[in-house]
Order: structure tokens, then C-alpha cells, then sequence
């Protein structure tokens, strides 16, 4: 069978498409343009084409679009009218592992970090599973060998609402992807209903966040510390008697009879919660099979493989680390300051806005979250191909310039370099922190390669 991806260089397709080709399907794409996911998949040895053409639909049997290609792409009417099967990502996502035994991990934040440390934390424990992941670790999105297969879930067209699986993380749950829900009532409502009509096995939710607070009220699952719990060293106990405790300043997970180090409760929050949502999933497949935990210890932690564009050191440019994140939530933006700070203290953040709808939504949230920041550079929103009026990021720039912080408005990356290049010793870095779903990662090559 011949599967074609349309949106092939995107980083949940890719992974998708080299899963598919594991699985023994004749594997085949296109994208708009270049990317560091095209060239994996190349990479794979599965051929990708430039642009959107019908052409490309010969010998074709199944054409995946990413969520980002509409149905009246050209390519895309004229599979219809040759009867050729069209699905969404997500939709072929279910039907590649319909019998196949799955951990979902879905969420509004932490979602692929968490995926990647479940599948170390099996492997550590002698499992050969697989992955499918929405963000590259060593280079990789997938990685197939046997069952489970760790699956991330993506909530932002409702893709997650198209699969089956036997064990579910919720790592937390707020309002996102305006765009698609509307409203946090229509949010929740679908989470609901997906829970209610799936009901899988094992079922572990984070708290601390409105809507998960509400799911996890209706459906009493596994949980873990929130942010507060974590901060005032309570812990949490389950009422299956897993239980997160404080000893020591650091936090532990107490599976059956062994102590697990989870980590130091100086680390930022929003780790030791994506380890604690790994701990408990893992522990619970392990349990199904008469198995355990290994004893893990700092080194382990240290050894999980990261994940491309999460907190990731890219370089370093006048003495300065390069830190690049995909943080483009208000939430997500605050935990990496609050890691920026815990590990950098004085730090310069270069913030770019992903997607209209969702900086609208959120406009006073992101002001909240970046006022304190020291040194700031705000870039204009990146639409993602999105049709929306709503807000501009300079009217953040302009009620936040005020104050005595270094806050400045870029109309583009090169801009932004510029401005970094100009004022370094005034700024008195230790590290450039980028933000943004977008291309604003891009910044880095302009400072180290010396282009103006």
C-alpha cells in the first residue's frame, strides 16, 4: 500500500511518515518547503517532493494531509475525485496502531518531553518499545521495535479525539488552540466526552490548571504534584498508593517498595512534573506484567535523551548560551523563565508570538507573564498561514517598554540580531533565550555565523 503525506516536512507528519515506512508501507511526501524534519525524513530514505501538485497522487492508495493543508488544496480534490482515501494526520495515526498496545501522552504543555522520557524509563527497564513523538530527540520522532508504542497525542484539530489507548497521560489542561475549541467550556466538554466514551485503562491526569482540575474531579485517575505541591513540599498519594514525597529537598516516587529519585525540588517545576507523569505511566504498564521500576538515580536523569527546540543549548555567541525553546503559550513561556532563571540568572529573551488567534486570546496572560522580564525583544506574531485579525505585538511593546527593564520591539530577526549585537554589554547576559513555535530560532544562525 502507498501512503502519500502532504505536509511531510512538518514535525508530526514526519515522524508519522517514517513510522509508516518501519511498518512496511510504501512512504512518499511533499511539503511547501525546506525543513530540519524534511531532511530527516529524506534521511529515511523516502522520497519528498517540493510543492503541492496532483501529480503526485500516481500510484498513490492513501493521501495524509497535516491539519495545516486544507481540502481544497488542488492536490488534495483531485485525490477525492479519483476516489483515493484522504485522512487526517490523526486519523491514520489510529488506524496505523489499531491493535497495537499504546501509551497516549496528550496535554496542553510537556507533552513530548514526557513521551520521550516514558519510552526511556521502558527501555531502561528491559522493554523494546516504540515511539511516536511530535519533537525530535537524537535526531528522531520515531522509533519503532515493539509494544508499547508511546504515542503523542495532539490536541490542537482534535486528532487525539481519534485515538484508542490503553493507558492515557493528560500532563495538564488548559485553554489553547482558540482556533479549534472557541471557548474553555467547549474545551473541556471534548475532553469529557472523549473520556467518557473511551475509557482507558489507566488513566493519569496533572492538575494545577483549570480544565485538568475539572477532568480530574469527574474521573478520580493518577495524578502527581502540582507546581504549589511541589513548591511548599507537600507531595501527592494516590489512593493505588503511589505516592510522591519530599525527603531531603528532593522529590521521590514510591512505586510498590522501591524509592524512585525523581529529582531536586530546586529544579524547575514543570521537569520534575513531565518525570513524575513518565514514573507513574511506566510504573503502571510494568505493574501489569509482574515487572518493577529500576532504581534511578541523578545520572539517568541526566542521560534521557533532550528534546530538539525544549530548553535546548544550540551554541554559544560572545560568551553567551544559546538557548532555543518552542514555549508559545503564556503558561509554557513562564516556566521557561522561571528555568532560564534557575539557570542563567541574567538572561536576554527574544519572545515571538505563534499564531494571531492564540496571542489574541491570550494578549493580557503574555503581558502578565513577560512584565519582570529584564531584558526583552518581541517580534511580530508568526501566523502559521493563519487568517486572523486580532492583535499586534508591538501594542505589547508599547505597554511594556515603560519600565526599567531593556525592552525592545524588532520588526524582523535581523532586527533582532542587530539589537542584540548593539547592546550585549549593556544587557549583561549570560544566555539568549529564545521563544516561539515559529522560525525565531533562526536568530541564533545570524549571531554566530556574523550575518548582519
Amino acid at each position: 500500500m502507498h501512503i502519500h503525506f502532504m505536509g511531510i516536512g512538518g514535525s508530526g507528519v514526519s515522524g508519522l511518515a517514517t513510522a509508516a515506512k518501519s511498518l512496511g508501507y510504501k512512504v512518499s511526501g511533499c511539503d511547501l518547503k525546506e525543513s530540519s524534519f524534511l531532511r530527516m525524513v529524506k534521511d529515511h530514505g523516502i522520497e519528498c517532493m517540493q510543492g503541492h501538485d496532483p501529480a503526485h497522487l500516481d500510484g498513490v492508495d492513501v493521501l495524509v494531509r497535516s491539519s495545516a493543508v486544507s481540502l481544497e488544496n488542488p492536490e488534495v480534490s483531485e485525490a477525492l475525485k479519483k476516489g483515493i482515501k484522504v485522512v487526517t494526520r490523526g486519523e491514520f495515526l489510529a488506524i496505523l496502531l489499531e491493535k497495537k498496545h499504546k501509551i497516549g501522552i496528550g496535554g496542553s504543555h510537556g507533552k513530548t518531553s514526557t513521551t520521550w522520557m516514558i519510552y526511556a524509563l521502558l527501555r531502561a527497564a528491559g522493554v523494546e518499545a516504540s515511539v511516536y513523538a511530535g519533537g525530535k530527540s537524537n535526531g528522531q520522532t520515531s522509533v519503532s521495535a515493539g509494544e508499547p508504542y508511546v504515542v503523542e497525542l495532539d490536541e490542537s484539530d482534535g486528532s487525539i479525539f481519534k485515538m484508542r489507548p490503553d493507558s492515557l497521560v493528560i500532563t495538564n489542561l488548559e485553554f489553547e488552540h482558540a482556533d479549534f475549541y472557541k471557548t474553555p467550556a467547549n474545551m473541556l466538554k471534548s475532553f469529557e466526552h472523549y473520556l467518557l466514551s473511551e475509557r482507558p485503562e489507566n488513566l493519569i491526569i496533572g492538575r494545577g490548571y483549570d480544565l485538568s482540575n475539572k477532568l480530574f474531579e469527574m474521573f478520580s485517575p493518577l495524578s502527581f504534584p502540582t507546581h504549589d505541591e511541589i513548591r511548599k513540599g507537600t507531595g501527592f498519594k494516590n489512593s493505588e498508593n503511589s505516592i510522591f514525597y519530599m525527603k531531603n529537598g528532593s522529590l521521590f516516587f514510591l512505586s510498590g517498595n522501591t524509592e524512585i529519585y525523581v529529582g531536586d525540588v530546586a529544579e524547575p517545576t514543570h521537569i520534575l512534573q513531565n518525570r513524575s507523569a513518565a514514573l507513574l505511566a511506566v510504573s503502571e504498564y510494568l505493574g501489569k506484567t509482574g515487572r518493577t521500576l529500576p532504581v534511578l538515580d541523578r545520572e539517568f536523569w541526566k542521560s534521557v535523551p533532550k528534546v530538539d527546540r525544549r530548553f535546548q543549548n544550540v551554541g554559544t555567541y560572545h560568551g553567551m548560551t544559546l538557548i532555543d525553546d518552542y514555549a508559545h503559550h503564556p503558561s509554557e513561556v513562564h516556566a521557561l523563565i522561571e528555568q532560564a532563571e534557575h539557570e542563567f540568572k541574567r538572561f536576554c529573551l527574544v519572545f515571538q508570538p505563534h499564531r494571531i488567534s492564540r496571542f489574541t486570546a491570550f494578549y493580557d496572560k503574555f503581558k502578565e507573564v513577560l512584565k519582570d522580564v529584564g531584558c526583552l525583544i518581541i517580534l511580530p506574531v508568526y501566523s502559521a498561514g493563519e487568517k486572523f485579525e486580532g492583535r499586534a505585538s508591538k501594542e505589547l511593546y508599547e505597554e511594556l517598554k515603560n519600565g526599567d527593564n531593556f525592552v525592545f520591539y524588532a520588526e524582523n530577526i535581523d532586527k533582532a540580531a542587530g539589537i542584540i549585537k548593539e547592546n550585549e554589554k549593556r544587557f549583561d547576559a549570560s544566555a539568549i533565550v529564545s521563544a516561539g513555535a515559529g522560525d525565531v530560532n533562526t536568530i541564533f544562525a545570524k549571531l554566530m555565523n556574523g550575518e548582519k
